[in-house]
């Protein structure tokens, strides 16, 4: 048996056409999901990058592992669970291998792995502009070397990740028009935010450098989703080589996400800093062919930790106790419901906020400190009427709200016992993302002065 766990970063369900979006993007991805499960409720339990795939590799929540953020003081324990530790010295004979990039961020990233390649090791700077086809040279070859052996592979593509700058042919597959249009005020609002706009403007000229600004924000979601299309091609060609070695029936690859994006949601700009659906909202795909049914989607709510736990049991290796997951094969099969009654998910990089997303389509979210967001601290939506989360509840549904802050509350004192609380520790030394603003500020005053002082004279008549 073989298992290729193909995460793509920085990727929203939403933004899939096999997910009901409105452009096809995703081709092969569909395929996959047309070939296998496809869950339609999969989130993950923190939020971003380092904690979420600290817990999709731990089967542990961050509350737990300590890991809610990027932060240089948060350390992975040795005791901790780690999948691929597990497979190497349980599994009989596997073999464990990664190609990503992780390992740059955090040591713990290439614990358990056998082979751990890393296309842009000798360019650092690299980490989050690695290009699929690169990740694909070294997952390809190696699928092939260990075709004849039982393994475990991890893939991380990072496209959909800023920088959105897909290659040339696919800048304008989902534009038309001028992206620089003087007329165009779609990006006025993000002008307006004093402290961030700096960041935004210097993301906005690295996407055309040398060129006039940017003012139409469709055409930075054009380039999102040629980002998607383009790392959809290269799942494809891995795909194609499982074909080839002529092991896809003895494979189950399972496809998904650390987290999504928040292209111009919620006042937010092509970024994820909270814990609205477009940042917390993942795909989920499992194939396995003559194992588990084609064309399936399971609405069930369902976490990342649960990956780990499925892998495991789908190997016939022991799982750990420690796992906090629960097994994914009876949705698989359709053997009953299934699924959580709740799920929970934090936020500790941008701001400090953790959710609670019930079966029933009701979310509450409490902010511990919205940085440079003016947000409410507590927010509930009613996901099925409102699924862009644009009607605040939490003073019309008070029993709802109160009994979810309820649930919430005991759920975080059932884990942290006489531990302190992660989320609000990273909150009370100052969240990583304080230092990213004033960096940016200081480059766009260097960069782009005209525009700095443009910008100066904006948020001046806006008030101190």
């Amino acid at each position: 048996m073989k298992v290729i766990l193909f995460v793509i970063d920085t990727l929203r369900a939403d933004h899939l056409s096999c997910y009901g979006y409105r452009r096809k993007t995703s081709p092969n991805i569909d395929r996959l999901a047309d070939q296998g499960v496809l869950f339609s409720n999969a989130y993950p339990s923190d939020v971003p990058t380092q904690p979420s795939f600290t817990a999709l590799l731990t089967g542990q929540r961050g509350i737990n592992t300590g890991i809610v953020s990027h932060s240089t003081t948060e350390n992975l324990s040795d005791a901790a669970p780690f999948l691929p530790q597990i497979i190497g010295s349980r599994g009989k004979g596997y073999a464990t291998a990664a190609v990503s990039t992780l390992f740059i961020m955090k040591k713990w990233f290439a614990r358990g792995f056998q082979w751990y390649m890393n296309p842009v090791a000798a360019t650092p700077a690299r980490i989050q502009q690695v290009d699929a086809e690169e990740i694909n040279d070294m997952a390809i070859p190696w699928i092939r070397d260990h075709a004849d052996r039982d393994f475990f592979l991890f893939v991380h593509y990072w496209d959909p990740h800023t920088l959105y700058y897909p290659p040339e042919k696919y800048r304008r597959l989902y534009y038309r028009g001028d992206p620089c249009d003087p007329k165009n005020r779609s990006l006025e609002p993000a002008k307006k935010q004093r402290e961030l706009w700096p960041h935004t403007y210097n993301f906005l000229r690295r996407i055309r450098p040398g060129e006039e600004d940017i003012t139409d924000v469709e055409y930075v979601i054009a380039q999102y989703d040629g980002e998607i299309t383009y790392a959809d091609e290269n799942v494809g060609e891995l795909m194609r080589a499982l074909d080839e070695a002529g092991i896809t029936e003895d494979t189950m690859v399972i496809l998904t996400s650390d987290h999504g994006e928040s292209l111009d949601d919620h006042h937010v700009y092509f970024d994820h800093p909270n814990v609205y659906e477009p940042t917390i909202h993942v795909p989920l795909i499992i194939r396995q062919p003559g194992r588990i049914p084609r064309r399936r989607r399971v609405d069930a709510l369902v976490q990342l930790i649960d990956i780990p736990y499925t892998i495991l049991e789908t190997l016939d290796i022991p799982i750990p106790p420690q796992l906090e997951g629960r097994s994914l094969t009876p949705l698989l099969r359709g053997q009953g419901k299934g699924g959580y009654p709740e799920i929970y998910c934090s936020q500790g990089l941008w701001t400090a906020k953790r959710a609670i997303r019930t079966a029933e389509g009701w979310k509450l979210i409490k902010t511990i400190d919205p940085t440079y967001w003016e947000t409410p601290e507590t927010e509930l939506f009613n996901l099925k009427r409102d699924p862009g989360e644009t009607r605040n509840l939490a003073d019309e549904e008070t029993d709802i709200r109160d009994e979810l802050e309820l649930r919430m509350a005991r759920w975080v004192e059932a884990r942290l016992k006489k531990r302190p609380d992660p989320l609000r520790l990273i909150a009370s030394i100052g969240l990583p993302c304080l230092k990213f603003v004033e960096n940016a500020q200081e480059q766009m005053k260097t960069a782009a002065p005209t525009a700095y002082e443009e910008w100066r004279r904006l948020i001046d008549t806006q008030g101190s």
